[in-house]
């Protein structure tokens, strides 16, 4: 394990999109799960928030990557796997990563008993893939698992699975953000606890929404609406 400042360093140049703030909060999830338990990332593509969960979990805490790297249309594909491979190699934790190549749905399907202490979601960003991921995994997690999605308010279809499957639910409480990273807790909450839980999420809606609008400007080349929005760049806000 080791303390973050150490780790950040290790991911300069690894393409990807997971901000410092965010790495951070990953990476103190990580090293909360107990021995014995598993992390699961589902959406690995160059490796820069696996080589976070690698340096921050236990020894003896196992980590699985899960990416298909089957479709370059997608930033996937053997060039973006053989990439991945590099940077673990470069960062010195290959070892402590096991690879599996294929999507959320199947991973799950094959899983032993092992419980999941984190589940880190940065897949495919459609409703109907999220929605399904998180039904696969969430009777493997095990009490007080932290499950993290990337993009949550960002992507719309993230945002529809996450409210749908997990916000309403009394067996999951939402304990904050960083930028679109939504942090859960895998925990039965009393009535109160979920209207404290329901509340918080909604207080995010005004930064979703402001998301939302400047994307619509980056892609329609209206550069000035989104500095007007805050926004710097050419990228969309993660």
């Amino acid at each position: 394990m080791r303390e973050f400042e150490a780790i950040w360093p290790e991911l300069e140049g690894i393409e990807g999109w997971m901000t410092e703030g965010q790495g951070r909060a990953l990476s103190e999830r990580a090293a909360l799960v107990p021995a014995g338990q598993a992390i699961v990332e589902i959406g690995s593509h160059h490796g820069r928030s696996t080589i976070v969960l690698a340096f921050s979990k236990r020894p003896d805490v196992r980590l699985v990557a899960v990416d298909p790297y089957s479709d370059p249309r997608w930033g996937g594909g053997e060039d973006s796997l053989r990439v991945f491979e590099a940077n673990l190699e470069r960062a010195r934790v290959r070892d402590r990563v096991a690879l599996f190549r294929g999507y959320g749905e199947e991973a799950a399907k094959g899983w032993d008993a092992s419980p999941i202490g984190l589940l880190y979601v940065d897949g495919a960003h459609d409703y109907p893939t999220v929605r399904r991921e998180i039904e696969a995994w969430r009777n493997r997690l095990a009490p007080g698992a932290a499950v993290l999605f990337h993009d949550t308010f960002s992507s719309p279809g993230v945002t529809r699975a996450v409210v749908s499957a997990l916000a309403l639910s009394p067996d999951f409480v939402y304990q904050g953000r960083s930028r679109s990273l939504a942090v859960f807790v895998h925990r039965r909450a009393s009535l109160l606890g979920r209207v404290v839980s329901i509340g918080r999420l909604g207080a995010a809606g005004p930064y979703f929404a402001r998301n939302l609008a400047i994307k619509v400007s980056l892609r329609r080349g209206w550069a000035n609406a989104a500095r007007a929005l805050g926004h710097r760049g050419v990228d969309f806000p993660y």
